[in-house]
C-alpha cells in the first residue's frame, strides 16, 4: 500500500512538472506572436514601398527599393517588443539609403533615414516636410590600405571583412557623456554590392547595441588604370538620435552630438522621426 501511495505521488509530480513546463496556452500564445510578426512586417513593407527618393536633380528617376529587408530586428533594451526592419534604396545599383522603421512597444511608429551617397537628394515621406539630405562630410574618405588586393571579387570581400575590425563606435546617453558604450560590430555585412563591369566593390556594416544598427561604416574599393592596388574609401553614418563617436585604429576621427538637441535641417543626412500609430485592428 505504501509504495503504491508513491507511486501515485511520484506520477502526479511528474504530471505537475509537465504542466508547468508546457502550460496549456503557451503554443498559441508563440503562433500569435509570430503572426503579429508577419502582418507587420508586411505593414511596415508596404509603408517603406510607397517613399518616393529620386536625385534632387533627377526627380523623376526614383531609387529602387529592395522588397526584402536587409535586416529584421528586435530592440528588447530599448522598447519591450520593438519589431523593426531595414530597408536598402539604391541609386544606379549602388547603396543609396538605409532606411530603418519600427513598431516601438508603445504602438508608436518610427522612421529613421541615413543617405550613403554624396548625390544630393529629394526624399517624399510621407511627412510634412521633404528630406533633402545633402552629405558632404564623412563620406568616400580615403582609406590607406597595406593589405595587397586583386580584381577578384571574393578577395576584395575577405580584405573587407579584415579591414572593418580597424573601426569601432562608441555611443552614449546624453545625461552620461562619460559612459560611453563601445557598440558591437553585427556579423554579417548589412549590403554587399559589385560592379561587375569596373570590378569595385563595396560593404556596409553595422555596429549595434542589441541588434538594431546604431551606426554604419561602408568600405568601398575601385580599381585604378594606374595602379594594381586600387582605392580604398570609407563613408559614415549614423543611424541613431544619439551621440556617437567613430574611431578609426581607436582614434577619433568623427563624432556627432545628440540629434534632438540640437539644430535639425532638412538637409541632414539623417532622419528620424514619428511616423504616427500602428494599427490594431
Amino acid at each position: 500500500m505504501y509504495r503504491v501511495i508513491l507511486y501515485c505521488v511520484a506520477s502526479l509530480a511528474l504530471a505537475a512538472c509537465a504542466f508547468f513546463s508546457n502550460p496549456l496556452g503557451a503554443d498559441d500564445a508563440t503562433n500569435d506572436r509570430e503572426q503579429e510578426r508577419k502582418v507587420r512586417l508586411e505593414y511596415l513593407t508596404q509603408q517603406a514601398k510607397e517613399f518616393k527618393m529620386s536625385p534632387a536633380k533627377e526627380q523623376n528617376v526614383l531609387l529602387s527599393i529592395e522588397e526584402r529587408p536587409v535586416l529584421r530586428y528586435t530592440n528588447p533594451v530599448r522598447n519591450f517588443f520593438t519589431d523593426g526592419v531595414v530597408f536598402l534604396w539604391r541609386h544606379d545599383s549602388e547603396p543609396a539609403v538605409l532606411g530603418a522603421l519600427s513598431v516601438r512597444g508603445n504602438g508608436n511608429v518610427f522612421c529613421e533615414f541615413a543617405s550613403l551617397t554624396a548625390t544630393p537628394l529629394h526624399c517624399d515621406l510621407g511627412l510634412q516636410r521633404s528630406w533633402t539630405p545633402e552629405k558632404n562630410t564623412q563620406v568616400d574618405v580615403p582609406l590607406k590600405v597595406q593589405i595587397p588586393v586583386s580584381d577578384d571579387e571574393r578577395r576584395q570581400k575577405l580584405v573587407m571583412r579584415q579591414l572593418i575590425r580597424r573601426f569601432s563606435v562608441r555611443m552614449y546617453e546624453v545625461e552620461k557623456p562619460d559612459q560611453k558604450k563601445e557598440l558591437r560590430l553585427l556579423t554579417n555585412p548589412l549590403v554587399q554590392w559589385s560592379d561587375s563591369a569596373g570590378k569595385s566593390s563595396a560593404m556596409c556594416f553595422g555596429f549595434a547595441e542589441t541588434n538594431d544598427p546604431e551606426a554604419l561604416v561602408l568600405l568601398r574599393y575601385t580599381p585604378t588604370s594606374t595602379s594594381g592596388n586600387g582605392a580604398w574609401t570609407y563613408t559614415l553614418a549614423r543611424m541613431t538620435s544619439r551621440p556617437l563617436v567613430f574611431e578609426l585604429d581607436r582614434k577619433t576621427i568623427h563624432e556627432v552630438k545628440a540629434y534632438w538637441q540640437n539644430p535639425q535641417s532638412v538637409k541632414d543626412d539623417y532622419l528620424e522621426r514619428a511616423f504616427g500609430e500602428y494599427p490594431t485592428n
